[in-house]
């Protein structure tokens, strides 16, 4: 593995950002669509394959703390963060200036009744509008992803073992961080929560790192996963339809918490994934040239994200705006984002390769 890219981790986070995109687009079809993919989605997908990458990218063997690159990124997160804040701000100004409908249509007229105070909470992740809570969580995921590092070369063990304690207390104690822009006043996504993913992808990347097998086949492992995973489909879209009482009563909602990372999710993007990795016909999807546009958008992952996250917030304006719009016109809307998702991808993968082909010329003829 080393010195050779794994193109199934860019697939499958290519694939992730295009259906986050359209759960967040609040299509007439997105809710159901989220949840016909069993008890996770596309995010707890993304975090663990984003936790495999940082692996890959910032860890070097036994080099004690390493705080520089993985700092450096999660800086420019924060800066990546606070432009689509700023973006979605003016276009939430020009909607109640045009529509005077904000309200629905961008979940942040609190922000203009009070600009500068809420201005400080944004500067601050403490004011943080609906899907705009993602890179924060990034940022403070990667500001630990170090002190994880150094932790891991001590004790993989105890690496895991914290991870899940912090993980269970927060989910059990409802620990998080405020958010005031939300009706509960916490983080969506709450990072005490989703670290736990994030670090079993940091442990999946390190093991990759070193040249270890990752997620190696076992036959009934396999079986176990595929039954869950394929279960889980059925399961999760009848109690979400009212069609079945969950088996699990009261739980539930713990154990599918989407704040909280419950559980079950964790199960479920574990099963997926082990599945994806043991599943030749994936290999040999992420490295057929007819998916390489799908794995140029995952390898692109920020500005594409970031992308999906503006297109996603017109989708909302403009379903707002018409909330009868033609299932056909919304169809379109949904492969039109799509389209410009995997457009962005394909034109950064090719300034990236011209830029690596001019640098490894000036090289050549230095030496």
């Amino acid at each position: 593995m080393r010195g050779q890219r794994e193109n199934r981790i860019d697939l499958l986070r290519g694939l992730s950002l295009l259906l986050i995109f359209i759960g967040h687009a609040q299509f007439t079809f997105s809710l159901t669509f989220q949840q016909s993919r069993g008890f996770c989605d596309a995010s707890e997908m993304f975090v663990l394959l984003a936790g495999m990458s940082c692996a890959l990218a910032y860890y070097r063997p036994d080099a004690g703390l390493q705080l520089e690159r993985p700092w450096k990124r999660a800086w420019r997160l924060y800066l990546v963060h606070l432009l689509l804040f700023a973006i979605m701000a003016i276009v939430c100004a020009i909607v109640i200036g045009t529509f005077g409908q904000a309200a629905l249509a961008t979940e942040m007229t609190d922000f203009w009744q009070d600009p500068l105070y809420q201005g400080f909470q944004a500067l601050t992740l403490s004011y943080m509008p609906g899907n705009l809570d993602i890179l924060p969580m990034y940022v403070v995921l990667l500001l630990f992803a170090p002190f994880a590092f150094l932790l891991h070369d001590w004790s993989k063990s105890a690496l895991m073992a914290l991870s899940c304690l912090v993980w269970f207390g927060a989910g059990l104690g409802h620990i998080n961080f405020p958010n005031e822009a939300l009706e509960g006043h916490a983080w969506y996504f709450d990072p005490l929560s989703w670290q736990f993913i994030f670090v079993i992808g940091l442990y999946l990347g390190l093991r990759m790192k070193r040249g270890q097998s990752v997620l190696p086949y076992n036959r009934a492992v396999f079986a176990v996963a595929a039954l869950f995973a394929v279960a889980a489909i059925p399961l999760n879209l009848a109690i979400h339809l009212g069609v079945l009482d969950s088996p699990f009563g009261d739980l539930h909602h713990q154990l599918v918490s989407k704040t909280n990372g419950g559980p079950l999710r964790i199960v479920n993007v574990l099963a997926i994934l082990y599945l994806a990795w043991n599943i030749p016909a994936v290999k040999a999807a992420a490295d057929h040239p007819a998916l390489r546009l799908l794995c140029f958008t995952g390898r692109h992952s920020l500005p594409v994200f970031s992308a999906g996250i503006l297109l996603s917030f017109t989708a909302v304006v403009l379903m707002t705006l018409n909330p009868d719009m033609p299932i056909v016109l919304q169809l379109l809307l949904l492969a039109a984002g799509c389209a410009l998702q995997l457009a962005l991808g394909w034109r950064l993968e090719v300034r990236k390769t011209a830029r690596d082909m001019v640098g490894s010329y000036g090289l050549r003829r230095a030496a």
